[in-house]
């Protein structure tokens, strides 16, 4: 016999049917890639923006003094204190953050095709308001993000991989934003011992890739100058320089204090988890524990590296909390950390600090 109608319409509701205090779960809406989710980012990235854009000042950073050709050539046509250059910023940051949910379905990373990367990409950027403004790491990372796609692409590779210099090359032309985006050269050797049997050609062509961007830099200046005093003086400059961000205000201590504690706990998660991932994923996040690495050593290393290198190494701490965020049975804690992480971004924002 049939089903009874009756029973398969009320199957088919209770699949539909939502919980109690839904408008309370913020997991649910980010854990799967649903159209609200897809909304939320770009209008909470909005939201944090405002008080940037109602203001028509900003605040000048270490890059500023010596700017990078292409990015001084791009200051030169969008201020940084206008609307526009601001509007630029916010496009590129919502963009960066939905590139994260591209990887993530390419490589089902998290076993999940959920908005959870990129939304905890854009809050945290979005918490430091000296960031609120096109900046040249911002800019850098419509090529870091390509680059490192680029990189986990070649794990398929069965002969010579030529992805090596395609992703040098990206980070190479980025360097030309932003000067620090160079020391990611790293990860795209990190990745070669990682992701690929010893071919000698690769590592040279990983090479060619970064120095060819600087080449045609040095060759303009050569014939625009007879010489390649300009390079040797902005690369100079930028080992230079150095201003320091200060997290003096309780607020602000209290929330990346926070951050930092959510982020110990999912390294200690993600290490347990390790041996039960499949090779490529546990690879890929070995290579993300690698650019958090780097950008960390480069704040406190390099001179020049200020509050902006957060940019590139917040791209590695999204993918941990996310892991980390949808390995809880209940929804409750996530819940909580994800709605703190927006209270506190609102709060540092918005407040009179």
């Amino acid at each position: 016999m049939g089903k009874a109608p009756g029973r398969t319409l009320a199957r088919a509701l209770k699949v539909n049917k939502t919980p109690k205090n839904t408008s309370l779960m913020l997991l649910r809406l980010l854990k799967y890639n649903t159209t609200i989710g897809y909304l939320l980012i770009p209008l909470l990235a909005v939201a944090a923006w405002l008080p940037s854009m109602m203001s028509p000042g900003y605040d000048r950073m270490v890059f500023d003094n010596a700017p990078m050709p292409l990015y001084g050539l791009l200051a030169d046509y969008l201020p940084h204190s206008s609307l526009a250059s601001k509007i630029v910023a916010l496009v590129l940051l919502t963009a960066s953050g939905f590139y994260l949910i591209r990887i993530n379905n390419k490589y089902m990373l998290l076993q999940e095709r959920t908005l959870l990367p990129a939304f905890l990409f854009v809050t945290i950027i979005c918490s430091m308001a000296p960031l609120h403004r096109l900046h040249p790491a911002l800019i850098s990372m419509i090529f870091f993000v390509p680059a490192i796609e680029k990189l986990l692409d070649s794990y398929k590779a069965e002969r010579l991989s030529y992805n090596y210099f395609e992703a040098s090359f990206l980070i190479g032309l980025g360097s030309l934003f932003y000067f620090n985006l160079i020391w990611y050269i790293i990860i795209v050797w990190v990745a070669l011992l990682i992701l690929r049997p010893v071919i000698w050609r690769e590592w040279v062509f990983s090479v060619i890739g970064a120095a060819t961007p600087w080449f045609f830099l040095v060759a303009g200046d050569l014939l625009l100058n007879e010489s390649a005093e300009y390079t040797w003086a902005l690369v100079t400059a930028n080992f230079n320089m150095r201003d320091v961000y200060d997290f003096a205000h309780l607020p602000e201590m209290i929330y990346f204090g926070f951050l930092l504690l959510v982020v110990l706990f999912a390294s200690r998660k993600m290490a347990r988890s390790m041996g039960v991932m499949k090779v490529i994923i546990r690879k890929i996040f070995l290579i993300f524990f690698w650019v958090y690495a780097v950008g960390a050593a480069a704040y406190f290393l390099v001179e020049t590296a200020n509050i902006e290198m957060v940019v590139p190494a917040t791209l590695p701490v999204a993918f941990l909390l996310s892991h980390y965020l949808l390995s809880f049975r209940k929804t409750f804690w996530p819940n909580l950390i994800l709605w703190f992480t927006v209270a506190g971004m609102v709060v540092l924002v918005w407040g009179p600090w």
